[in-house]
């Protein structure tokens, strides 16, 4: 009987090593932004320059499981270091047609896209990659709902606990959808807990409602209209609590690898507490500090393969009645074997003025 069970438990090892495949990526991300924001009361003019070197193995098994570890690697141009900066990235992931969960330390990118710099300013999405945490997700593209949370500070005598808690999702029908973005970002003490300090909450919501168009290799076009909802508090002082509420507009098209993206906000000043927190409490773009504020994308596709994407961009902000400038190029390249690929690439009309 016991010769028996042990030759069962080693069919079942057996068929699961066999079914387990063993996979890599190699990525290479470089960003370059420039801001001219001299202009400005909010925020300093600055360069953000960098190149992130991605390498990761994958455990596969069942076709839907993985286990996946790597390392973020920055290189910031013009500094002496060899290494500036180390991320590792080590997660857990669940993929099926209509569900997705990972956990641990995974790319931003992948599941967060949804959100713009009202949530994540250019900073944080140039420098801070990675999310530490859980990632669910329910749907499609066109009708989603996904719940996540993100460890982004762990209390120590020297440093404060912080985290996010996230909430968004899409439906669509035909050309109309409606969708929303949320967190709640926890600010707290050290540990020890630091005299004089306590905790802090910054929470956002955005509503938008509209059409969309999207037709392969030809017009995309977003029009949507909404409010943006805030809830900022300082636990210290009962006096120190503001809702700022917003109209948001959001207008974008694109056509041959050529497109705009353009929001706009009206309403209350936000980020109320940031001459007390700054950047500790609010992670979105500073120029909600204003009453109105305009952000319009210019940008074009230089390359859109399989392999690499590359674009410029030439974006515009309109605040406290002057005009401010920002020029972007980001270069993404990517090779793996986690599928084939057919060294597919796109090549717009304007290109062809150029072969």
């Amino acid at each position: 009987m016991k010769r028996n069970i042990f030759l069962f438990l080693l069919m079942i090892f057996c068929s699961s090593v066999h079914a387990q495949e063993y996979r890599w990526k190699v990525g290479l991300d470089y960003f370059f932004d420039n801001t001219e924001y001299a202009k400005s009361s909010f925020i300093d003019s600055e360069t953000m320059n960098g190149i992130w070197f991605s390498p990761m193995g994958s455990i596969v098994w069942n076709d839907k499981h993985s286990i996946n570890a790597g390392v973020n690697l920055l290189k910031i141009p013009g500094m002496d270091k060899v290494i500036d900066k180390v991320n590792v990235a080590m997660y857990y992931q669940y993929k099926s047609p209509k569900i997705l969960f990972l956990a641990g330390s995974f790319p931003r990118s992948e599941v967060l896209g949804n959100y713009n710099n009202f949530f994540f300013k250019d900073s944080v999405n140039n420098f801070v990659p990675l999310m530490q945490g859980v990632f669910w997700q329910i749907g499609s593209d066109r009708n989603f709902f996904n719940a996540w949370f993100d460890r982004t500070g762990y209390a120590t005598p020297a440093k404060h606990e912080h985290f996010f808690v996230g909430l968004s999702g899409k439906a669509s029908k035909g050309l109309f959808f409606a969708d929303f973005q949320s967190y709640m970002f926890h600010y707290s003490n050290t540990k020890p807990a630091t005299p004089g300090e306590g905790v802090s909450e910054n929470l956002q919501l955005q509503a938008t409602a509209g059409l969309e168009y999207k037709k392969e290799n030809g017009f995309k076009g977003l029009l949507a209209a909404g409010m943006l909802l805030g809830y900022e508090r300082d636990r210290r002082f009962e006096n120190e609590l503001y809702k700022p509420v917003g109209f948001v507009a959001r207008g974008n098209a694109e056509m041959w690898g050529i497109g705009t993206k353009n929001t706009l906000y009206v309403g209350d000043p936000r980020m109320r507490l940031a001459d007390a927190f700054g950047g500790d409490l609010y992670w979105g773009t500073q120029f909600l500090r204003a009453k109105s504020y305009v952000e319009s994308e210019w940008y074009i596709r230089l390359i859109e393969s399989d392999f690499v994407k590359a674009r410029f961009n030439c974006n515009l902000h309109f605040t406290e009645g002057n005009v401010l400038f920002q020029q972007m190029m980001t270069v993404s390249a990517s090779i793996d074997n986690f599928s084939p690929k057919n060294g597919r690439k796109t090549v717009f009309p304007w290109m062809k003025v150029f072969h």
